[in-house]
């Protein structure tokens, strides 16, 4: 049963044999360019009889200067079948450079007082010839990838990509032409793979640092530290690290002290302090519930939070039937003191604005 493939594999198989056939027709006529040349040097140059037609003159020549240009090629060829099998093929490789030098050679100095002409037909020999080693190598290179002996292509990464990360780029070229990664993934893989190693590399070095410390004698602790796979205790050191249980710590220290806040029910004047904690967001605070009924269920949520700060916020608000986002601003509202008055913070700045008296009377227009 036959396939109609008409995917991109298919449509590349297309193009690939369109510019086969493109090739071999340049090839041809840069070959009979090369051969003609040769045929005109032969014509003119070598001591004939002045008797001897023209023609008869290029009837003798043809068959040398086709041979020259078809050594060439019959040799390559050979090289070519060689090297599929493995060999390198410097002999056919070298008689071929020398019969398509030989060729270009004849074309130079036979045409040497007409500049255009040696340039010509020297040229169309030396693209001839590149075209065919260009085209049998990549015929050579396909054989031996379809019979399994030569390594798939791997992604093209790009000359900025290069440039901005040589290692990873390494990295990841050799993870898609080892396990067939794609272009992005490989790069991702290759990024967490070096980020791993280097962490890996310090821990290790600290863990033998560790090991050596806990003995006197210096010949034990070499032979303890060599002894001991330090890598294996770097990797499950990493493996049992409480990531959560540092993240808590850290986050605990990390609060803020409590923020003084004025009360119009206090007696006691508010005096500002010289450098005040750093505040929430605009945006959180402005999320603070000026309903008294809404503040008072806050202000027991914190209580809660405040008694139990290393509780998981997220376990916290299913508790308590809120979202986490909620709770993420009771705990950043918290710690500054303005949930501490029983008044929401919107009504007692109102209060105190009419207290001073800018709220008594819009002004009087000016005359």
């Amino acid at each position: 049963m036959n396939l109609i493939h008409t995917g991109p594999e298919a449509r590349i198989s297309t193009h690939s044999q369109a510019a086969e056939r493109v090739a071999w027709v340049f090839y041809c006529i840069a070959a009979a360019g090369s051969t003609i040349g040769q045929i005109w040097v032969g014509v003119q140059t070598p001591p004939w009889p002045a008797d001897l037609a023209w023609w008869w003159r290029a009837a003798m020549v043809t068959p040398f200067a086709a041979v020259i240009d078809l050594g060439g090629v019959v040799t390559s060829a050979f090289a070519d079948a060689r090297q599929r099998l493995g060999e390198t093929a410097y002999g056919w490789r070298a008689l071929s450079a020398g019969a398509v030098t030989t060729g270009v050679a004849i074309n130079i100095i036979g045409h040497a007082d007409v500049p255009y002409l040696a340039v010509v037909f020297g040229g169309l020999g030396v693209f001839a010839y590149s075209v065919w080693l260009l085209h049998s190598a990549a015929r050579r290179r396909d054989a031996l990838r379809a019979a399994g002996k030569l390594a798939d292509t791997a992604p093209v990464y790009g000359l900025a990509q290069w440039r901005r990360e040589p290692a990873v780029t390494r990295r990841a070229r050799t993870l898609a032409l080892a396990s067939g990664y794609p272009l992005h993934e490989s790069l991702d893989i290759a990024r967490a793979q070096l980020r791993d190693e280097r962490r890996r590399t310090a821990l290790a070095q600290h863990v033998e640092t560790l090991i050596r410390s806990r003995h006197a004698d210096p010949v034990r602790a070499a032979i303890a530290a060599t002894t001991l796979d330090i890598d294996a205790v770097a990797a499950a050191l990493t493996a049992q690290s409480d990531v959560a249980g540092w993240a808590r710590v850290i986050n605990a220290d990390l609060v803020p002290p409590p923020l003084p806040t004025a009360d119009p029910h206090d007696n006691e004047p508010y005096t500002a302090p010289a450098v005040g904690p750093a505040m929430p967001p605009t945006d959180v605070l402005r999320r603070i519930p000026t309903n008294q009924t809404a503040y008072d269920r806050w202000r027991q949520l914190w209580t809660e939070l405040a008694t139990d700060p290393d509780i998981d916020l997220q376990t916290f608000a299913e508790q308590h039937g809120i979202s986490l986002r909620q709770a993420q601003w009771i705990r950043s509202v918290g710690p500054t003191g303005l949930l501490n008055s029983p008044t929401p913070p919107a009504v007692r700045l109102a209060e105190l604005a009419r207290s001073n008296g800018h709220l008594a009377s819009p002004a009087t227009p000016a005359t």
